[in-house]
């Protein structure tokens, strides 16, 4: 468990000041239930998909959830940090567009590890 989750605490606080249950969050958002949970204690991080479809099913955006990019391992951080900035402030179509450009970048990634 990750004791400087203030991502995970700012969700709970969040869910629960709007009556959500971690099922029902994870119904809207399209996850699994224990990975609300997970995210919560800090036992994961969101990964980009996961991260907007909870911001849009709260309609809320990355600084109202208290996501600290300092945080942020640093295998991933220039990669991530921009990725999740892109994708907070995109619409649909370009999310559909900018899913596609990471997903292609994550599989080039995988083959020079």
């Amino acid at each position: 468990m990750d004791k400087t989750n203030t991502f995970g605490k700012k969700l709970q606080q969040i869910r629960k000041m709007r009556g959500l249950t971690q099922a029902k969050l994870a119904e809207l958002a399209g996850v699994h239930e224990k990975h609300i949970s997970k995210l919560e204690t800090g036992c994961y991080k969101p990964s980009f998909e996961t991260l907007n479809k909870i911001l849009k099913s709260l309609d809320l955006n990355i600084d109202d959830v208290g996501f600290e990019f300092k945080n942020v391992s640093v295998n991933d951080n220039p990669f991530y940090i921009k990725s999740v900035q892109i994708l907070n402030s995109a619409n649909d179509i370009e999310l559909e567009y900018y899913y596609g450009i990471l997903n292609q970048a994550q599989k080039s990634l995988a083959l020079f590890k």
